[in-house]
Protein backbone atom coordinates (compact mmCIF):
# COMPACT_ATOMS: atom_id res chain seq x y z
CA UNK A 1 0.00 0.00 0.00
CA UNK A 2 1.23 3.24 -0.67
CA UNK A 3 0.44 5.74 1.98
CA UNK A 4 0.70 9.12 0.09
CA UNK A 5 -1.94 7.65 -2.67
CA UNK A 6 -3.69 5.15 -0.59
CA UNK A 7 -3.24 2.94 -3.53
CA UNK A 8 -1.36 -0.25 -4.26
CA UNK A 9 1.28 -0.72 -6.34
CA UNK A 10 3.09 -3.58 -5.18
CA UNK A 11 2.08 -5.47 -8.45
CA UNK A 12 4.07 -2.70 -10.55
CA UNK A 13 6.59 -2.28 -8.73
CA UNK A 14 7.74 -5.25 -8.97
CA UNK A 15 7.51 -5.32 -12.75
CA UNK A 16 9.81 -2.16 -13.65
CA UNK A 17 9.88 -2.51 -17.22
CA UNK A 18 6.13 -2.22 -17.30
CA UNK A 19 3.96 1.20 -17.97
CA UNK A 20 3.93 2.74 -14.56
CA UNK A 21 0.54 5.00 -15.13
CA UNK A 22 -1.12 4.09 -11.66
CA UNK A 23 -2.67 7.68 -12.10
CA UNK A 24 -3.83 9.41 -8.89
CA UNK A 25 -4.61 12.77 -9.17
CA UNK A 26 -5.10 15.19 -11.95
CA UNK A 27 -5.16 18.84 -10.59
CA UNK A 28 -6.03 22.09 -12.94
CA UNK A 29 -3.44 24.56 -12.49
CA UNK A 30 -4.91 27.18 -14.71
CA UNK A 31 -7.14 27.10 -18.05
CA UNK A 32 -7.76 29.31 -21.09
CA UNK A 33 -9.14 29.63 -24.18
CA UNK A 34 -6.76 27.25 -26.46
CA UNK A 35 -4.79 25.53 -23.44
CA UNK A 36 -5.26 23.88 -19.45
CA UNK A 37 -1.94 23.42 -17.47
CA UNK A 38 -2.57 20.09 -15.24
CA UNK A 39 -0.79 18.87 -12.13
CA UNK A 40 -0.52 14.86 -12.53
CA UNK A 41 0.38 13.33 -9.79
CA UNK A 42 1.03 9.05 -10.21
CA UNK A 43 3.08 6.28 -9.13
CA UNK A 44 6.05 5.07 -11.21
CA UNK A 45 6.82 1.08 -12.20
CA UNK A 46 8.74 1.46 -9.01
CA UNK A 47 6.93 2.69 -6.60
CA UNK A 48 7.66 6.06 -6.56
CA UNK A 49 5.76 8.91 -6.59
CA UNK A 50 6.15 11.36 -9.02
CA UNK A 51 4.69 14.93 -10.17
CA UNK A 52 4.09 16.07 -14.26
CA UNK A 53 2.81 19.01 -14.94
CA UNK A 54 1.08 19.05 -18.61
CA UNK A 55 -0.86 21.54 -21.12
CA UNK A 56 -4.26 20.13 -22.05
CA UNK A 57 -5.96 21.29 -25.36
CA UNK A 58 -9.38 22.62 -24.69
CA UNK A 59 -10.38 22.43 -28.20
CA UNK A 60 -10.45 18.51 -28.35
CA UNK A 61 -13.33 17.34 -30.36
CA UNK A 62 -15.35 14.55 -29.24
CA UNK A 63 -15.90 13.18 -32.77
CA UNK A 64 -11.86 13.50 -33.81
CA UNK A 65 -9.60 11.19 -32.72
CA UNK A 66 -6.79 13.92 -33.11
CA UNK A 67 -6.60 17.49 -32.48
CA UNK A 68 -5.39 18.38 -35.94
CA UNK A 69 -3.19 18.20 -38.76
CA UNK A 70 0.47 18.85 -40.21
CA UNK A 71 0.50 19.08 -43.46
CA UNK A 72 3.96 17.77 -45.76
CA UNK A 73 2.88 20.13 -48.95
CA UNK A 74 5.03 18.95 -52.19
CA UNK A 75 4.16 21.72 -55.03
CA UNK A 76 4.34 19.51 -58.53
CA UNK A 77 5.68 21.55 -61.59
CA UNK A 78 5.92 20.62 -65.26
CA UNK A 79 10.02 21.32 -66.20
CA UNK A 80 10.71 22.60 -62.14
CA UNK A 81 11.85 20.58 -59.13
CA UNK A 82 9.81 19.86 -56.66
CA UNK A 83 9.45 21.95 -53.88
CA UNK A 84 7.92 22.00 -50.35
CA UNK A 85 5.40 24.46 -49.17
CA UNK A 86 6.09 26.02 -45.96
CA UNK A 87 4.33 28.95 -43.97
CA UNK A 88 5.96 32.07 -41.91
CA UNK A 89 4.22 32.70 -39.08
CA UNK A 90 4.94 34.78 -35.89
CA UNK A 91 4.71 32.64 -32.58
CA UNK A 92 4.10 33.92 -29.11
CA UNK A 93 5.74 31.20 -27.47
CA UNK A 94 8.95 31.88 -29.34
CA UNK A 95 8.91 35.92 -29.78
CA UNK A 96 9.70 35.39 -32.85
CA UNK A 97 8.77 34.54 -36.67
CA UNK A 98 8.78 30.48 -37.73
CA UNK A 99 9.22 28.22 -40.89
CA UNK A 100 6.81 25.32 -40.45
CA UNK A 101 4.44 22.97 -42.15
CA UNK A 102 1.05 24.51 -42.61
CA UNK A 103 -0.99 22.97 -39.79
CA UNK A 104 -4.34 23.30 -38.05
CA UNK A 105 -6.83 21.96 -35.96
CA UNK A 106 -9.88 19.49 -37.24
CA UNK A 107 -13.57 20.53 -37.05
CA UNK A 108 -16.07 19.11 -35.46
CA UNK A 109 -16.88 15.89 -38.26
CA UNK A 110 -14.40 16.60 -39.87
CA UNK A 111 -11.74 14.20 -40.98
CA UNK A 112 -8.47 14.84 -41.18
CA UNK A 113 -8.28 14.62 -44.99
CA UNK A 114 -10.71 16.92 -45.62
CA UNK A 115 -8.91 19.47 -42.58
CA UNK A 116 -5.42 19.61 -44.16
CA UNK A 117 -7.11 20.62 -47.64
CA UNK A 118 -9.15 23.21 -45.70
CA UNK A 119 -6.04 24.22 -43.98
CA UNK A 120 -3.68 24.33 -47.18
CA UNK A 121 -5.88 26.56 -49.09
CA UNK A 122 -6.69 29.29 -45.84
CA UNK A 123 -3.29 28.95 -45.36
CA UNK A 124 -1.23 28.92 -48.38
CA UNK A 125 -3.78 29.51 -51.10
CA UNK A 126 -3.11 26.39 -52.99
CA UNK A 127 -5.41 23.31 -53.52
CA UNK A 128 -4.15 19.81 -53.31
CA UNK A 129 -4.64 15.88 -53.37
CA UNK A 130 -4.42 13.93 -50.17
CA UNK A 131 -1.84 11.06 -51.10
CA UNK A 132 -1.06 10.17 -47.69
CA UNK A 133 -1.60 10.03 -44.02
CA UNK A 134 0.03 9.13 -40.69
CA UNK A 135 -1.50 7.38 -37.94
CA UNK A 136 -2.48 10.06 -35.42
CA UNK A 137 1.15 11.39 -33.44
CA UNK A 138 2.02 12.72 -30.62
CA UNK A 139 4.56 15.72 -31.28
CA UNK A 140 5.96 16.86 -27.78
CA UNK A 141 4.10 13.40 -25.09
CA UNK A 142 6.01 14.72 -22.44
CA UNK A 143 4.32 18.31 -22.28
CA UNK A 144 0.85 17.89 -23.82
CA UNK A 145 -1.73 15.84 -24.95
CA UNK A 146 -1.72 17.39 -28.38
CA UNK A 147 -2.16 14.62 -31.34
CA UNK A 148 -2.11 15.25 -35.07
CA UNK A 149 -2.11 13.32 -38.18
CA UNK A 150 0.47 14.47 -40.90
CA UNK A 151 -1.12 14.34 -44.61
CA UNK A 152 1.31 14.76 -47.33
CA UNK A 153 -0.50 16.75 -50.27
CA UNK A 154 0.47 17.30 -53.63
CA UNK A 155 -0.17 20.24 -55.21
CA UNK A 156 -0.55 20.25 -58.86
CA UNK A 157 0.96 23.65 -59.82
CA UNK A 158 0.09 23.26 -63.23
CA UNK A 159 -3.85 23.63 -62.31
CA UNK A 160 -4.76 27.19 -63.01
CA UNK A 161 -6.50 27.53 -59.24
CA UNK A 162 -3.03 26.83 -58.07
CA UNK A 163 -0.94 29.85 -60.73
CA UNK A 164 -1.86 32.62 -58.54
CA UNK A 165 -3.27 31.33 -55.01
CA UNK A 166 -3.92 33.63 -52.23
CA UNK A 167 -4.35 33.11 -49.17
CA UNK A 168 -7.05 33.52 -46.39
CA UNK A 169 -5.18 34.90 -43.19
CA UNK A 170 -7.61 34.54 -39.47
CA UNK A 171 -8.16 37.77 -38.07
CA UNK A 172 -4.54 38.68 -35.90
CA UNK A 173 -2.38 36.36 -37.98
CA UNK A 174 -0.05 37.12 -40.87
CA UNK A 175 1.47 34.61 -42.68
CA UNK A 176 3.68 34.46 -45.67
CA UNK A 177 4.47 31.25 -48.00
CA UNK A 178 7.68 29.78 -48.23
CA UNK A 179 9.40 27.17 -50.98
CA UNK A 180 11.46 25.24 -50.11
CA UNK A 181 13.19 23.05 -52.82
CA UNK A 182 14.64 21.04 -54.56
CA UNK A 183 12.68 18.56 -53.04
CA UNK A 184 13.09 14.99 -54.80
Amino acid sequence: MHAELGVDIRARAEEPTKSPLLLAISQVIAEGKWVRLEKTTYVDAAGTTRIWETAKRTTRRSTTTADGVGIIAVLKRTLHKDCMVLVKQFRPPLGCHTLEFPAGLIDDNETAEAAALRELKEETGYKGEVVGITPVTCLDPGLSNCTTYIVTVNINGDDPDNLHPSFETQKGQYNMVWWLGPYN
